[in-house]
């Protein structure tokens, strides 16, 4: 799963403090065009919510059922389960907890891997956690970075004036090769920090 947030750059500041201070903006075409979704965002005690858990019990979580083995709808009904977030919850960033924090004000879109790949569904993060297998489920999704081109790319965040130079510089040894002399320095037009989203916005 990869996560990305339609939050609009004036209102990106809150988010910055709770996830870091690095980012980078994509159009929203980009993100249609690689089959991204918006989550949908479930309260914890809705009937939404219960009866989606009646429906996964019944038809996925029957006595000796193996995941490998699920039928293509069992597949399916399994898929919604990983666009689905609580609305609002304890959020734990760095050993420190948000109490009743509203993951709705995210607008989060993600990005799964099709559920007919030949990839883990989902995984134990106890099982996950252990090097081998960990080391193999990651394996097979080589296959499914997002990739993006200069032309995706709205806006590149940092932390603060002083890194500028240094990112400029990585930009063009990095990159320098594949991209054109123009892209890099449109993309260096597009640089902006969190002391500036912090200290303006």
């Amino acid at each position: 799963m990869i996560s990305f947030c339609d939050i609009p750059l004036s209102e990106v500041k809150e988010h910055v403090s709770k996830y870091g201070n690095y980012g980078i903006g994509l159009t929203k075409k980009w993100g249609v065009g690689k089959g991204l979704n918006p989550v949908l965002y479930v309260s914890q005690n809705s009937m939404l919510a219960s009866s989606y858990r009646a429906a996964f019990s019944h038809y996925n979580l029957k006595p000796i059922e193996d995941i490998d083995d699920w039928t293509k709808e069992q597949r399916s009904l399994a898929d919604v389960l990983r666009y689905i977030k609580n609305y609002e919850a304890n959020l734990l960033r760095k050993g420190s907890i948000t109490k009743n924090y509203r993951f709705s004000d995210e607008r989060e879109w993600r990005f799964v891997p099709a559920h007919s790949e030949d990839c883990d569904m989902f995984l134990d993060h106890k099982y996950y956690d252990e090097p081998p297998h960990k080391e193999e489920a990651d394996a097979k999704l080589t296959k499914f970075r997002l990739k993006f081109e200069p032309n995706d790319i709205k806006y590149i965040i940092i932390n603060d004036d002083t890194e500028i130079s240094e990112f400029v510089d990585h930009l063009r040894r990095a990159k320098g090769n594949n991209y054109f002399l123009h892209d890099i320095e449109r993309l260096t037009t597009r640089i902006l920090t969190t002391e500036q989203i912090k200290g303006d916005m």
